[in-house]
This record gives structure tokens, C-alpha cells and sequence, in this order.
């Protein structure tokens, strides 16, 4: 597989992206699985910081 601009991982993780640029990401995915490591990684992150989030505000 070409090397892929990873910059978007991050923003398609935390649901920023616009549909096209989403899209166009999930493609990629399909046929990545490094980059599908990279999201779930990120999606662990932001799973913590959302539970320590909820945690601090009780």
C-alpha cells in the first residue's frame, strides 16, 4: 500500500471531518490495517479522556 498522509486520523477519530473527507478516509481504512490500529488507538484515548471527563464532574 502508498504510504498515507495519516494527518486526518485523528480529526476522522473525533468525528471532525466533513462527510467527503470522512468517506474518503473510511476507504482507506478498509484496505489499511495500520491505520485501522491508529484509529482504534485514538478512539482509546478519547474513550479515557471522555470516562475521566464524566468522573470529574460528578
Amino acid at each position: 500500500m502508498a504510504r498515507y498522509d495519516r494527518t486526518d486520523l485523528g480529526a476522522y477519530s473525533l468525528g471532525l471531518l466533513e462527510a467527503a473527507d470522512a468517506a474518503r478516509v473510511e476507504r482507506h481504512l478498509a484496505a489499511c490495517p495500520d491505520c485501522r490500529q491508529e484509529v482504534r488507538e485514538f478512539e482509546a484515548v478519547r474513550s479515557m479522556l471522555d470516562h475521566l471527563g464524566r468522573a470529574e464532574s460528578t
